[in-house]
């Protein structure tokens, strides 16, 4: 047993020396629970928020319908008047000339909706709603809960 003494010593003593260990430090400014007179402000400001979202949202539907009307109008247009002088060409190359005009006015109206949809920009991004803070059980209660009242 003499021999292994030392050799435990020395096991232990480099078991110590090897850990690392960092003291514990607590935050100098511990960052304030919310209390409730924050959270009904944050949430009046949410309903703020989301009223003006809801406004941003219709008012976008509107532009997509007036962009979608128009682009309709305009593919509608193309049609109508490929289909009238359809009517009236005799030959060959006058039809397949018409069927081009149909084509290249669908693809006008085509990139000019899409630029339109680029220029409203992307959707907007809702607004969060704020967290109901935490209610805190009073101390000494946590092990009450299993037992019954008398």
């Amino acid at each position: 047993m003499k021999k292994s003494y030392p050799l435990t010593a020395l096991a232990l003593s480099a078991a110590l020396f090897s850990l690392q260990v960092a003291p514990a430090l607590a935050d100098a400014t511990p960052t304030p629970s919310p209390t409730f007179d924050s959270f009904k402000a944050a949430q009046e400001q949410f309903k703020k928020d989301r009223d003006a979202y809801m406004a941003l949202l219709r008012d976008r539907e509107s532009q997509m319908r007036t962009i979608n009307t128009v682009f309709k109008n305009s593919v509608d247009k193309a049609t109508a008047d490929a289909k009238s002088a359809i009517a009236t060409a005799t030959t060959p190359e006058q039809k397949n000339s018409i069927n081009s005009a149909r084509r290249a006015a669908i693809a006008a109206a085509i990139v000019t909706r899409e630029s339109a949809i680029a220029a409203l920009g992307p959707i907007p991004a809702p607004p969060i709603e704020p967290q109901r803070p935490m209610k805190m059980a009073p101390q000494g209660m946590g092990d009450q809960k299993g037992k019954q009242k008398r």
